[in-house]
């Protein structure tokens, strides 16, 4: 996949579900901002969808 087609997918997911997620604002006033955030790439699945295209985006970059 194009380098701007994994960056305009990656920022859809952030924007349609991380940008107001109640999960992860809960546990940054619970626990702590460094807590969520380790959920949000160990746990998620948004997360694990966000990685995966992380890992396509690293290997188009190096084409």
């Amino acid at each position: 996949m194009e380098t701007s087609k994994l960056l305009l997918e990656i920022n859809e997911l952030l924007s349609t579900y991380c940008g107001d997620c109640l999960v992860k604002a809960a546990l940054r006033k619970e626990y702590h901002k460094t807590y969520a955030h380790q959920f949000c790439i160990q746990k998620c699945t948004v997360g694990e969808q966000l990685k995966e295209l992380g890992k396509q985006l690293t290997y188009a970059h190096k084409r």
